[in-house]
């Protein structure tokens, strides 16, 4: 099964939730946010959340300053 993430096509399991994908990306979970087809999923949200064939997900990173 194949998800695109920031435009790069990434191929996972069946069943793969969005909490065990972004884990395995090994990125913080500080300070990020991500959209799946435009919509911010809340981080309490992402374990239940499973992903589908052909999703399109956007990984956010905030920035501090000014």
């Amino acid at each position: 099964m194949n998800i695109k993430l920031n435009d790069k096509l990434h191929e996972i399991a069946e069943g793969t939730s969005l909490a065990n994908f972004i884990n395995s990306l090994n990125v913080t979970q500080q300070g990020i946010a991500v959209a799946i087809n435009y919509e911010v999923i809340p981080k309490d949200k992402w374990v239940e959340t499973i992903l589908t064939d052909n999703m399109e997900l956007m990984l956010i990173h905030a920035v501090s300053g000014g």
